[in-house]
């Protein structure tokens, strides 16, 4: 298509061109994920989403779409358009990229460290541990990502919160665990087997328990609506949990509204009575 046509239909207004060298056919929807396209065709190949939006696009845990676009150039481009935010770094490796529905965009790993400065100790070793939960490979290329990021401003806030995690982390099972393992743990609590079998007399597996401290006797059940608040669900669970505290097993469940609550203290106090008198 010649100049001229182009030129003659953006004066027209058929197509507009709100973002420099992008131009909008107005033939589809205005969205946030579209807008995030018309960036990364702005600022070129050379380009990845990133940070918050990355975040987004990631699913990582409680991350809402953002108010504003963050997209990664090679340092040296630093065009600013809108809402955007336009990162520049140097240190970009060919596997810290990839495609997320149809967008350029750093790896978990990466994004990771990229937003670790943006959040809380807390919050970070909850987004650590989801994505342990969620993507074993990506968790494991943190190593990989760490190693080279000696001068990242997110490297000190990231290890420290990684090295709070459980040692098992990647056996986390649900979103509600990811939250309360660590907040028993900062409270004080001994380092649990996730997932534990617990088996009755006999050898079999009377349930797999989301939290167990097999010396002390004691489990913590992490109990989220969305598998737990049926009828059959709860009737399960009871019968489960009376097997075992006929074992002689102490079974403490906590739900949500629990985490910020006494609760954890006190659990994590007993725990803590429980092996100091071993």
């Amino acid at each position: 298509m010649s100049p001229s046509t182009i030129a003659r239909r953006l004066s027209k207004g058929r197509w507009t061109e709100k973002i420099p060298g992008v131009i909008d056919l107005g033939t589809h929807e205005h969205t946030w994920r579209r807008h995030l396209q018309q960036l990364l065709l702005a600022a070129g190949p050379e380009s990845w989403v990133s940070h918050l939006s990355a975040a987004h696009l990631h699913a990582f845990l409680d991350i809402e779409e953002p108010p504003t676009h963050d997209v990664v150039v090679r340092r040296g481009r630093h065009p600013r358009v809108g809402t955007s935010t336009l990162h520049t770094t140097t240190a970009l490796d060919e596997d810290e990229t990839t495609v997320v529905g149809g967008l350029r965009c750093t790896t978990k790993a990466r994004t990771l460290l990229d937003v670790a400065p943006q959040f809380g100790l807390e919050s970070l070793e909850r987004l650590a541990a989801d994505l342990a939960r969620k993507d074993r490979q990506a968790f494991r290329q943190l190593g990989t990502v760490l190693a080279r990021s000696a001068g990242s401003r997110g490297r000190r806030r990231l290890l420290t919160a990684l090295s709070r995690l459980p040692d098992d982390v990647a056996k986390l099972g649900s979103p509600l665990e990811v939250i309360g393992v660590p907040v028993l743990m900062r409270n004080g609590a001994p380092q649990p087997k996730l997932q534990y079998r617990v088996r009755d007399a006999g050898g079999s597996v009377i349930k797999r328990v989301d939290a167990a401290w097999p010396r002390l006797w004691t489990i913590v059940e992490f109990d989220g609506g969305a598998w737990h608040d049926t009828t059959a669900a709860r009737a399960h669970d009871e019968a489960a949990r009376d097997r075992m505290r006929a074992l002689g097993w102490t079974v403490e469940v906590l739900r949500f509204q629990d985490l910020d609550g006494p609760r954890p203290a006190q659990i994590a106090a007993r725990l803590r009575e429980l092996h100091a008198a071993q």
